[in-house]
């Protein structure tokens, strides 16, 4: 097939895509974009104020609330900015819109309160970013440094998450949660939800069963929480439409507490009993008809609880579709003193326009709240910062101000308190600095924060509103003269402090006060664009898209992805095409052509490092033409051992430093520092800026290294001559489709191809065409869908996970990683089948292997031939007897651990898959005159090959050997997550994909040879229209999950 009707059909792929990334991407007027070079530079272009400036923005409505806790007033909170003048502007200023009084400060009543020798409680409602007891952990402690108090407040028998921060949750499989959902739909025939805008029962609503059913809740401490929240000294059970005989147990272990029947009626009711200060309680009910469980609720009689309800999925608007004698009865019983609402992730995806539906909508749940807890104030938290993955940008949400400020016109119309967390986080883009700060602040999907981001939001919520103050005359005065001017310069609390300590580094680097001219973070909200001090920013034109997407394309980004699955690298390859047609029959000129695209290609993904790969080059060119030209073994070994420890020592120092210096300081408690002398060297020369206190590594050092290794040691052993033109074999080693992940391709396989005559079949294009869209949907479709919809979420905080859902996790992760590098690899072979070369197979279905050898012979084929070929076979591979095959298998498999990389977890990674293939040799020496294959044995080993990889994927995905244990130690301890069908059900688009994807890659290979054959088969117009479609379906469902691949790293 000729090279030019390869380009049109290209050409007609890319304009379409180009089109569509213009009518619906990140270019359009008024839309928010952060380019994703900005990951590592957001947080420089923050400039450091005052630690202590803490807060967000803290606004006090007309009216605080008509409930009877006292209040004695509150200096206004203090903030300065840098320069040391006060700031009481909308970025960290209390907002006062009534100045005939001082504001309501809830931390003074709260205090107050206490005082009194009364219970405080806080019910927190929020989405998911506080699910697990986050944000409600950190205020709970800090509240009770003063208030006292203990237990973990209310509880569902079936929560969202059943492993928080603070408790566990174990509830018997009998149990399920019902919501407004199910009152919809008709499963539940009332709206009567409760306190938690849920309730929870043993059997069907409805029925009366004929046998008594049994039904447990335990509620246990988890390990390292706060003593006062492990520590339970009364339970109260909320329940109602209890119209049968229900028998209640409280045990403790095997103590038994409490034994009581249920009081009948419509409710809502409760039920309590002192409990003798347990850290470990179980509730067992028993009866034909499961009540209404509202909530259990474990607390102390004084002090202060801190309830933490977490409604997954919700916008915040849902409190008003319930019956409101729930609320009302719950309440009255509760008695809450301060209820806070933090929603706005949901919305910030559904609500684009009219938003002042939105904030009429908000005014009716605060209204409501207030009547039916009899006026008890309402604090507003606005929603956080959050950003999108599209592509080579990061884009911001433009509608985020548009609903800070929908929420906080909801504080002005209903008298609630409102306290700015968008903008205590710096505003728009923050979230980027968030994640790039050291711990993370946020997690990788830039929408829920992490465990240290939701600490600091809640420390800035105390300090801004539930700290106790004292208040003085002049500050008071302050107050009616000028918010400008209201407190006393250097007023801190204790949270200011803690949270300084908790961050190492000044607290107000989080939050960007101002912005150099030189970002390029740019801003919208509503109709207006707001400049974001972006240098010679200019209106939209109809053009200015198309030059900056050229502009992009050729300029390098820092962190920039410039991969497979963005648009601008289709446009590159446009390029490459266009001059492959031209000049294919000449080969010199199309090599040449070629490699400087490729050297092209490696600038655009890794930068400066360029010069890395072409050192590597010359290197490896010299001493092959030195080896070859040796006369004697001697001379042909000591080029080779040069070649080796120069490529091996770059990757050493580039990879492995770090992780052998802090191997060394642990060791011998020693204080080493690894240093980036390449960027000290650039910062010096050149007059760069550099961070030379970390090593970055170089994309594809890993690949590119083992590909110029293979090709020196296929030299010294005569298996090919070197080759003597510069330009060919520079060329080999850079072609850009298999230069940063593989697969790894060797000389003897490649440069016999750039010799030849160019030539692809129709049936070659149309395979070549079908690996790319098959590498395409693995990786945009189904890889990055898991893997941000759940395997990330559970990876990085196993804890708040039931064992379930981390297994769950565990098999995702098996098919992410597949999909995302074989997916790869399937692109590589196919872009490079396109211009003529045929490269290596790499997988081959390998969660078919039947053992772990026959595993290895499918997964990263060009990986494992490497090792076997260089390094397994010159260790002495089988043939010096048992012990010494099994030390060289141990010896080849943890070595190809550290080559993935340099961590412990990858080292016992390698380590598990060495002792399986050593296990595998002894069995087969053990049966080795058992010649009968039996199909049932072949399934076996299929199902325990697949179970032990997947058990090894733990230590390599895990942040950490720590996270590792802890997944482990949830999946073997605290496996139920109490409603296996609602955990489904939440995560029902990933599983469903989960799913697919593993009957796809097990269907028998005629299946898939029947279906790719199609495909190929197909006339060039079908196979043009499929492509579309494909690019369509992708554009569509992979604008928000695209990420690099993860081989990258290696």
């Amino acid at each position: 097939m000729r090279p030019g009707r390869i380009l049109l059909f290209l050409l007609a792929v890319v304009l379409t895509s180009f089109l569509l990334s213009l009518l619906t991407g990140s270019w359009r007027p008024g839309k928010e974009v952060i380019h994703h070079e900005q990951e590592s530079t957001a947080h420089d272009s923050v400039q450091t104020a005052d630690t202590g400036s803490l807060g967000g923005s803290f606004h006090s409505g007309s009216d605080a609330g008509s409930r009877s806790i006292s209040s004695a007033g509150s200096a206004t909170d203090s903030r300065t900015n840098s320069s040391g003048s006060y700031d009481t502007g909308s970025r960290a200023g209390l907002y006062v819109n009534n100045l005939a009084r001082a504001p309501f400060h809830p931390g003074n009543a709260i205090m107050d309160s206490v005082a009194a020798g009364r219970q405080v409680r806080v019910i927190f409602y929020g989405d998911s970013q506080i699910e697990g007891d986050r944000v409600t952990s950190f205020l709970r402690r800090e509240l009770r440094e003063e208030g006292g108090g203990t237990g973990p407040g209310m509880i569902s028998p079936v929560m969202p998450v059943m492993y928080t921060r603070s408790w566990v949750v174990r509830s018997s499989s009998n149990w399920k949660r019902y919501t407004l959902l199910d009152y919809r739909n008709g499963t539940l025939s009332h709206n009567r939800l409760g306190p938690m805008l849920a309730l929870c029962r043993f059997t069907p609503p409805g029925d009366s069963m004929q046998t008594r059913s049994f039904a447990t809740v335990r509620i246990s401490a988890v390990s390292g929480a706060d003593p006062a929240v492990s520590r339970y000294d009364n339970l109260r059970i909320f329940y109602g439409n209890n119209y049968d005989t229900v028998l209640v147990g409280i045990k403790s272990g095997s103590s038994l507490v409490d034994f009581a029947m249920l009081q009948m009626g419509e409710g809502p009711m409760e039920y309590s009993v002192p409990l003798p200060s347990l850290s470990e309680v179980t509730v067992e009910f028993t009866g034909r008809n499961s009540p209404d469980i509202y909530a259990l609720s474990l607390e102390s009689s004084t002090g202060v609880i801190v309830d933490n309800v977490p409604v997954r999925g919700s916008a915040g608007l849902e409190f008003v579709m319930t019956d409101s004698r729930g609320f009302e009865g719950c309440y009255s019983d509760l008695k809450p003193d301060i209820i806070f609402l933090q929603f706005g992730l949901n919305v910030v995806r559904n609500v684009r326009s009219e938003y002042h539906y939105y904030e009429e909508g908000l005014i009716k749940q605060v209204d409501y709240l207030k009547k039916v807890s009899g006026g008890v104030p309402v604090v507003l938290v606005s929603v956080t910062d959050m950003a999108l993955r599209d592509n080579d940008t990061i884009r911001q949400f433009p509608n985020i101000r548009a609903i800070r400020d929908a929420q906080k016109a909801v504080a002005d119309r209903t008298g609630a308190v409102f306290w700015d967390a968008w903008e205590s986080m710096g505003g728009p883009g923050s979230i980027l600095t968030w994640y790039n700060h050291n711990p993370p602040l946020s997690s990788r999907d830039l929408t829920h924060l992490s465990n240290a981001g939701t600490d600091t939001i809640a420390a800035r919520i105390y300090s801004s509103l539930l700290a106790s103050r004292p208040v003085t005359a002049p500050a008071m005065a302050q107050v009616y003269q000028s918010a400008a001017d209201s407190v006393p310069a250097g007023l801190r609390t204790t949270a200011d402090l803690l949270l300084a300590r908790m961050t190492a580094q000044p607290d107000t680097a989080l939050f960007a006060t101002e912005r150099d001219t030189g970002s390029v973070i740019t801003a919208a909200s509503g109709e207006e664009s707001e400049e974001t001090a972006i240098s010679g920013r200019k209106e939209h034109s109809i053009t200015s898209p198309v030059i900056g997407r050229i502009a992009s394309l050729l300029r390098y980004h820092p962190g920039q992805s410039f991969i497979f699955t963005t648009l601008s690298f289709w446009i590159f390859f446009l390029v490459v095409m266009t001059g492959f047609a031209l000049l294919h029959r000449r080969r010199a000129m199309c090599h040449t052509w070629l490699l400087v695209v490729s050297l092209y290609f490696y600038y655009r993904t890794g930068g400066l490092f360029i010069i890395l790969l072409l050192l590597t080059t010359l290197l490896t060119f010299f001493t092959a033409i030195m080896t070859g030209r040796a006369g004697t073994r001697a001379g042909k070994r000591f080029w080779l051992v040069t070649n080796l420890v120069i490529l091996l020592g770059f990757l050493s120092y580039f990879k492995y430093a770090g992780f052998f210096t802090d191997l060394i300081n642990s060791v011998f408690d020693t204080t080493l520092v690894s240093r980036d002398i390449f960027s000290a060297w650039s910062n010096s020369l050149f007059g760069t800026n550099f961070n030379v206190s970390t090593i970055i590594l170089p994309v594809g050092i890993s690949f590119f290294t083992f590909q110029a290794l293979s090709y020196s040691i296929d030299v010294y052993r005569g298996r090919m001559a070197a080759e003597r033109n510069i330009v060919d074999f520079a060329f080999y080693l850079t072609f850009f489709p298999q230069l940063v992940a593989g697969p790894i391709v060797r000389a003897s396989e490649f440069i016999p191809q750039m010799h030849g005559k160019y030539t692809i079949s129709r049936n070659e294009f149309g395979y070549g065409l079908f690996l790319i869209l098959q590498g395409l949907i693995k990786k945009m479709l189904i890889s990055d869908f898991i893997s941000t919809g759940f395997i990330d979420r559970v990876f990085d905080a196993p804890a708040i996970y039931s064992g379930f859902e981390n297994l769950m996790a565990v098999y995702g992760y098996g098919l992410q990683i597949y999909c995302d590098f074989s997916g790869y690899t399937d692109i590589a072979i196919g872009v490079a089948m396109l211009m003529g070369f045929r490269l290596p197979l790499n997988f081959n279905s390998p969660y078919k292997a039947a053992n772990i050898g026959d595993f290895w012979r499918r997964w990263h084929i060009s990986l494992s031939r490497w090792l076997k070929d260089y390094l397994y076979i010159p260790l002495g591979g089988n043939r010096k007897g048992p012990l010494r095959t099994g030390i060289n298998l141990m010896v080849t498999m943890l070595l190809g651990g550290l080559w993935h990389g340099a961590a412990t977890r990858f080292v016992v990674w390698g380590g598990l898959h060495g002792m399986a293939l050593v296990v595998e040799k002894i069995w087969h020496w053990l049966f080795r005159k058992v010649s009968v294959r039996r199909r049932g044995a072949h399934i076996a080993g299929i199902f325990i090959t697949f179970n032990f990889v997947s058990f090894a994927w733990i230590f390599f995905r895990a942040g950490t050997m720590e996270q590792a244990g802890v997944m482990l130690n949830q999946v073997f301890s605290s496996f139920s997550p109490g409603d296996y069908g609602l955990v489904l059900m939440s995560y029902l688009p990933v599983v469903v994909l989960i799913a697919s994807g593993y009957i796809l890659h097990f269907l028998p290979v005629t299946v898939k040879e029947s279906y790719r054959g199609l495909f190929i088969r197909l006339p060039l117009v079908v196979q043009v229209l499929v492509t579309l479609a494909v690019v369509l379906l992708l554009h569509k469902v992979g604008s928000e999950v695209v990420q690099p691949f993860i081989y990258f790293r290696f």
